[in-house]
């Protein structure tokens, strides 16, 4: 599996469908410190948001993901939906992140 997931990442760059920055970022998460915003939500204890904003604050630092964080602390309900499914691979990503996002 990991050669394959390798082996495809090299395809990719080889094609200029892959941008370093999103790869890097797959591949090591956020980097530097985030001022942790109150918790907006109703159904993340503090911890759990805590790691949730650190993770959408290095995202939107990604041309991609730009304002995922704003986005997600206005429509928090949305993405509690998403996040209960036990399917969400089959879902759409609330707002208009399926129109905006690329298939990586």
């Amino acid at each position: 599996m990991l050669f394959s997931l390798i082996l495809c990442a090299k395809i990719l760059f080889g094609d200029k469908d892959m941008d370093a920055v999103e790869w890097r970022y797959f591949l090591a998460g956020p980097s530097g410190a985030a001022e942790i915003p109150k918790n907006p939500t109703d159904w993340l204890g503090e911890l759990e948001w805590a790691e949730v904003y650190k993770q959408l604050h290095g995202m939107a630092q990604l041309p991609a993901f730009a304002g995922i964080d704003k986005s997600f602390m206005e429509n928090d309900q949305e993405f509690k939906k998403f996040f209960d499914s036990t399917t969400p691979q089959e879902m759409p990503l609330p707002g208009d992140w399926n129109e905006s996002l690329n298939s990586f």
